[in-house]
């Protein structure tokens, strides 16, 4: 493999884990059908139960891992993705 910058064929190729953390949210069925009137009358009337609720219930986490490729050249320091 030749580097596009320099011409040198001391290129390195490392491979390049990228993690990336998102959290779930509630779909747009429930907020049409059930979220618009449900969360409000929960915060209104049991304020302090929803509260706590809020704080100690697990969080819904989706973590995506993505790996790619990417070469380096050794002589000019030049990147890309191969």
């Amino acid at each position: 493999m030749k580097c596009p910058r320099c011409g040198s064929t001391d290129v390195n190729v490392q491979i390049v884990s990228e993690t990336e953390i998102k959290t779930k949210k509630k779909s747009v069925w429930y907020w049409i059908f059930v979220g618009w009137y449900l969360e409000p009358i929960l915060w209104i009337f049991l304020t302090l139960p929803k509260l706590i609720w809020e704080l100690i219930k697990p969080r819904r986490y989706k973590v995506e891992t993505k790996t790619r490729e990417i070469a380096v050249c050794q002589n000019c320091g030049k990147t890309w993705t191969v």
